[in-house]
């Protein structure tokens, strides 16, 4: 019986070890920055310039939705000037008429890269400010808190999305695909109808 109960303890021991290493290593990743070199879309665009900040996360989700919305504004005629939200990513925004905020959410807030970029940022201003979260699950908690963060920051939220890769994105069923598919295809018509109202 003595036998037995230390090696139930050593199993737990083991668990809480493994889960422990597990949250330490999550947490570590959610904060790392990913750095990246300013990259120009529709280099000759005349509509307006944009500079969109993503702070990639953990799956390629994110990236695929702000590559969607980015390739829309481009589209619609948008200079889009693209990097990730880090240390390095340019805080001189004076000569954008619309920021790109993304980013994946953990626990019911953006990234913190992305919280530490507008931080860094400090005040934007006035600017026109589009921001899109990716969830697991429903996104309307960090899309609330990302919203109070913006205002903070004296931006003009133009719009906001959230997108989730468990809940559905269109359940009016206008796209085709996987629920990331959607999505992704949801971010790409979001950016065409956003342009068209922006001054």
């Amino acid at each position: 019986m003595v036998r037995l109960m230390r090696r139930i303890l050593a199993a737990v021991v083991i668990v809480l070890v493994a889960a422990g290493v597990a949250l330490a290593w999550l947490n570590w990743r959610v904060h790392q920055e990913t750095v990246t070199p300013l990259e120009t879309l529709n280099s000759g665009g005349t509509a307006g310039r944009v500079l969109a900040v993503l702070s990639p996360g953990l799956s390629s989700f994110p990236a695929d939705v702000m590559t969607a919305f980015d390739k829309g504004l481009a589209e619609k005629g948008w200079r889009v000037d693209h990097t990730t939200a880090s240390s390095e990513a340019t805080t001189d925004i004076g000569a954008y008429d619309l920021i790109v905020l993304a980013a994946p959410v953990y626990f019911s807030r953006a990234a913190p890269p992305l919280q530490d970029y507008v931080g860094r940022v400090g005040d934007f201003g006035g600017k026109q400010i589009a921001v899109l979260v990716t969830a697991g699950g429903d996104p309307a908690e960090a899309v609330a808190a990302t919203k109070a963060l913006i205002a903070a920051h004296n931006g003009t939220l133009a719009w906001i999305y959230g997108y989730a890769v468990y809940e559905p994105n269109d359940p009016d069923g206008k796209y085709e695909g996987s629920n990331t598919e959607r999505a992704v295809r949801m971010a790409h018509d979001a950016a065409l109808a956003l342009a068209g109202t922006l001054p």
